[in-house]
């Protein structure tokens, strides 16, 4: 399957059976020179295909060409993670206090980096907690001291960005924590 992602400098190859590589060029709207011969990154756009259509010239100095249309598809939206794990966990209110919120997209294909900029974080009974960045803060902890055994603290409306990368900014699934 024929896939890039927006936002992201998708690594094409691209080469003619029979043809040398110095000989074989290839375009597309987005698509630039990746420093090798053959070797592209492709950074799409808008819509919802782009179409890389190769040339080469051949021995004889006739040129042949082909093209590969690729599916562009958004990046998906991350998980939130509580200390790198993703999902419900249980644990100490000290180890939630001392974790650092982040988010992750298990399995992508891409090893991205987020940049957790702000989250919720939600005790039973009290007043949501807006945090900018990816620590809690000392009314987190205020918060957290009236915690009770078994209570599912929320993080939630987790911001992010993806370090070294056009991408908007995109909101993580929460992550829960059981204090124990």
């Amino acid at each position: 399957m024929n896939v890039v992602y927006r936002g992201l400098p998708n690594p094409i190859t691209v080469s003619f059976a029979g043809i040398s590589d110095n000989n074989v060029t290839a375009s597309a709207a987005g698509m630039s020179s990746a420093g090798g011969k053959g070797k592209y990154n492709l950074n799409p756009g808008s819509g919802t295909e782009v179409t890389v259509v190769a040339t080469g010239k051949m021995a004889d100095g006739k040129s042949v060409s082909d093209k590969r249309v690729f599916r562009i598809k958004n990046i998906p939206a991350p998980q939130g993670a509580i200390g790198g794990t993703a999902g419900i966990q249980k644990g100490a209110k000290s180890r939630l206090e001392a974790s650092t919120i982040a988010a992750i997209l298990p399995d992508f294909l891409y090893d991205l980096d987020f940049q957790v900029t702000q989250f919720a974080l939600k005790v039973p009974g009290q007043a949501s907690i807006v945090v900018n960045g990816n620590k809690v803060d000392e009314r987190c902890r205020a918060a957290l001291s009236r915690a009770k055994a078994g209570d599912q603290v929320t993080i939630s409306d987790i911001k992010t960005r993806v370090v070294g990368a056009s991408i908007a900014t995109k909101t993580a699934a929460p992550a829960i924590y059981e204090i124990q």
